[in-house]
């Protein structure tokens, strides 16, 4: 029967164990060697393990904590634009356009003419006017003149009248009850005479005061012939130029005040700690590399929603909950905004977040 032989030898680093196969007739001994790693190494990897896994941790403890200090201190949305003051100036009479005095980006003082409409049919109109206003004033002149007459002959009447009156008295009167009767018509005709004429110094005044509006209603159409500026600002989206008709109400063109802010349309989830007064860090889509500062001076009546065209109506039956944005709003700080004066301008990307913890 075939012996086998083994035998282990150990090194620093591994162990060795030899095994000796059966012998066969003309071998006297064969060794087979057999390693096996050390136990110390597999200890080493785990204990790298337990590092590694204790640092991931920590480090997602960290993100996670600072994560939720940044929610808790700052309040941010990327719904927010930069809005201003922008008057859409339009002309109140229609007419032709004479002159165009302003360029598109031009900045105009407040009262600055910015065009001139045709004036020669108004200057006809107004003509027309002052001779009518003037005919109306002669006309009143003639109706007065006319009362001093109808009292005069009322005057008389009542004097001819107290006449007759004393002398048809008594059984044996001096006039007949016929002359009686004339001098008591003449005097109600004389009366009824002069209190039209007084009537018509009424309606003759009142022609005056007609003709004088309409002079006035046609001068004040000649000052709408020249458009000028509302406000302080610079000129924008024009859309007229010399020849052409416009109509009264017709929008011709803007003036943008330099005045700007910040509409930030806040989720209302995001509005608990919100208050004015707090500080709050901007960055316009423009100026990427840039941060404004600026402070929350107000918020918004109602959301949004509701100064829509259609606002909703949340009891017609098919009822789906939406969390509603209210508009707030942010002015910058001046010395932020000093070196950017005319670069801001209505309609830009904000992205806006308010410290809720000042």
């Amino acid at each position: 029967m075939n012996a086998i032989k083994v035998e282990i030898r150990e090194s620093s680093n591994n162990e060795t164990g030899r095994v000796v196969a059966p012998l066969t007739g003309t071998e006297t001994s064969r060794t087979i060697s057999v390693t096996a790693t050390a136990p110390a190494s597999g200890r080493k990897r785990r204990v790298t393990f337990g590092f590694g896994g204790a640092a991931l941790l920590l480090v997602l403890g960290g993100a996670a904590f600072g994560w939720w200090n940044y929610a808790r201190t700052w309040v941010t949305t990327d719904n927010a634009y930069v809005s201003g003051h922008v008057h859409a100036v339009s002309t109140r009479i229609a007419g032709t356009v004479s002159e165009v005095l302003v360029s598109e980006n031009q900045q105009v003082e407040a009262g600055t003419v910015l065009a001139r409409l045709d004036p020669g049919d108004l200057k006809v109109a107004h003509e027309k006017a002052n001779a009518a206003l003037a005919q109306a004033e002669a006309q009143l002149a003639q109706t007065r003149a006319q009362v001093l007459r109808d009292e005069a002959l009322a005057s008389k009447a009542q004097a001819d009248f107290d006449r007759a009156e004393k002398l048809s008295r008594g059984d044996a009167g001096v006039i007949s009850k016929q002359e009686f009767d004339a001098a008591t018509a003449a005097l109600d005709a004389a009366n009824s005479s002069l209190s039209a004429t007084k009537a018509s110094v009424l309606a003759a005044e009142a022609q005056v005061k007609v003709a004088t509006a309409q002079v006035k209603d046609v001068e004040l159409q000649l000052g709408y012939t020249e458009i000028a500026a509302p406000a302080a600002g610079r000129v924008g989206r024009k859309n007229l130029e010399v020849g052409n008709r416009v109509q009264a109400g017709q929008a011709l063109l803007a003036v943008v005040e330099p005045e700007v802010w910040v509409t930030a349309n806040y989720k209302e989830t995001q509005l608990e700690r919100l208050r004015p007064g707090q500080h709050a860090i901007l960055k316009a889509d423009s100026f990427p590399g840039h941060k404004f500062t600026g402070t929350v001076e107000s918020l918004s009546p109602a959301s949004g929603a509701e100064f829509a065209l259609l606002p909703p109506d949340n009891a017609t039956g098919n009822f789906t909950k939406i969390v509603q944005r209210v508009p707030v709003k942010i002015v910058f700080d001046e010395a932020s905004v000093r070196d950017f004066a005319g670069r801001i301008v209505p309609g830009m990307s904000v992205v806006v977040k308010v410290n809720v913890r000042n």
